[in-house]
């Protein structure tokens, strides 16, 4: 698989415009003078708009502490909340995946490298995109981005992959619907989601970490907006555009499950 290799530029297009990028070196401009650059150090694009024009500045704001609380169960417990290491249930989702072409992993993570991708035999070409830098440099082709505000041009992707992430967007549906703009005609995406039971039982006593973790407005915990089910997310394909072309559900214990689908343009 193709994993570490400089992007071609023209594969790329300003996130808030969608127009095409000028420049070259550590430096790409659109055409209403939006600058984009790459990290010197560890060679990494930045294509995190300096204008949220889609979202209001008190949600972005509470993004940012979410996303804030979500470095440390990163840090403190990593292969319980990342795909790190020979992990069955990534392996897994990557099976179920099938990789093929070019492939584009949303919300990717901060890991050097992810699970399902490591543990593939398929051949593919593999970019990863998330706001988080994470570990650097990757071992694999990393872009710092937004899935509301992708920087890639239309039609070009062969499969977008959400694995675990989409429920930490500020609006999945808006994220599908990029997801289904850099989309070939006869691509997919792959999303995984865990849904668990209402009565799962509770912690008898939680981490001194995460007592102190500050729930931000609007937020319905310290790491999400919304933990969507199932259902709610059938919902947003039809709000996107979309339609399920495969499904598969795994019973992980008898309060949880993971739930793998395929979706293509409705």
């Amino acid at each position: 698989m193709n994993l570490k290799n400089e992007i071609p530029v023209d594969w790329l297009v300003c996130p808030e415009t969608k127009t095409k990028l000028n420049g070259s070196g550590e430096n790409l401009v659109s055409a209403n003078g939006n600058v984009y650059s790459k990290n010197k150090e560890s060679g990494y694009w930045n294509f995190i708009p300096s204008e949220l024009k889609l979202f209001d500045k008190t949600r972005w704001e509470s993004w940012n502490t979410l996303q804030d609380n979500a470095t440390i169960p990163y840090s403190q417990l990593p292969e319980t909340n990342l795909g790190v290491g020979p992990r069955k249930d990534y392996i897994e989702f990557g099976n179920f995946c099938e990789f093929r072409g070019v492939v584009l992993d949303i919300g990717v993570g901060p890991q050097k490298m992810p699970t399902h991708i490591q543990y593939s035999d398929k051949v593919f070409t593999f970019i990863g995109v998330d706001p988080l830098i994470g570990e650097q440099p990757r071992d694999f082709n990393f872009i710092q981005a937004l899935g509301e505000y992708l920087p890639f041009k239309d039609g070009f992707i062969d499969q977008v992959v959400f694995a675990t992430s989409l429920d930490h967007f500020i609006d999945p549906v808006v994220a599908l619907q990029e997801a289904k703009r850099v989309l070939k005609d006869d691509g997919e995406i792959c999303i995984w989601i865990g849904e668990k039971d209402k009565n799962t039982p509770k912690l008898k006593e939680s981490p001194e970490w995460y007592k102190k973790l500050e729930i931000p407005i609007g937020a319905e915990d310290p790491f999400h907006f919304k933990r969507f089910n199932v259902d709610d997310l059938l919902g947003y394909f039809v709000k996107a555009g979309l339609k399920i072309s495969v499904q598969k559900k795994t019973e992980v214990d008898q309060w949880r499950s993971n739930f793998f689908f395929k979706v293509v343009r409705g």
